[in-house]
């Protein structure tokens, strides 16, 4: 089991990575080609905010989640932990005018509902460390990068056809919409699966566990 575990979180995070590394190719490098979208064009400053933001929370992200990197570089651990929080909040900010003037309408309300809650997993991953309540903060932390994770995971449909979770969809505004909806909100539902409902269950479980030995 521990094996199959190790191959899961290894297939996973080449996965995280590299559709990282591609919005960072896609949607980030190719400004210094010169390239420069009708959005950049429009809010400059915004965009710029945005694309510089979420670069640092893409980047540093990653690097929270090495237990060998907390143990043997626990201040590296804590630098990396101010980039991402600084770069997170960066990229939520921007995030929350961007998705006033989206170019997509129907988009505007998934766009803000993602960057508060990506502001406000990232306050409260910081806020519980502070506290110096690890478990909460290692939580929201997943959380947090869950959601910043959403805005890269709405750009999956330019990679792949998508028809077999929403079937051919023609229009492509209601594309784009169906997409940014199923992409911002159901990642964070499958974390939350796994942080909190699978643990309490298996909670539940070992505790009628000991009960039932108990009772004999």
């Amino acid at each position: 089991m521990r094996r199959i575990e190790q191959i899961f979180a290894v297939a996973a995070w080449t996965i995280i990575i590299g559709l990282s590394i591609y919005f960072f190719l896609d949607n980030v490098a190719v400004y210094f080609t010169g390239f420069k979208s009708e959005s950049f064009l429009n809010n400059p400053f915004w965009v710029g905010l945005h694309l510089i933001g979420g670069t640092l929370a893409l980047l540093f992200g990653p690097i929270q989640f090495s237990k060998w990197i907390r143990t043997k570089y626990l201040t590296f651990h804590r630098i990396t932990g101010k980039v991402y929080i600084i770069g997170a909040f960066i990229a939520g900010l921007s995030a929350l005018r961007l998705s006033l003037i989206s170019s997509c309408a129907p988009c505007r309300v998934s766009l803000f509902i993602l960057a508060v809650l990506v502001i406000g997993t990232t306050f409260s991953a910081w806020w519980s460390v502070k506290s110096k309540n690890v478990k909460a903060h290692q939580q929201f932390m997943v959380r947090s990068y869950i959601c910043v994770l959403s805005f890269v995971a709405v750009r999956i449909g330019g990679l792949i056809p998508l028809d077999f979770l929403f079937g051919q969809i023609e229009d492509p505004t209601f594309d784009r919409t169906v997409n940014e909806y199923f992409f911002s909100f159901v990642p964070l539902i499958v974390g939350e699966i796994f942080l909190i409902w699978l643990p309490t269950l298996k909670a539940i479980k070992d505790k009628m566990k000991v009960r039932q030995s108990v009772s004999r």
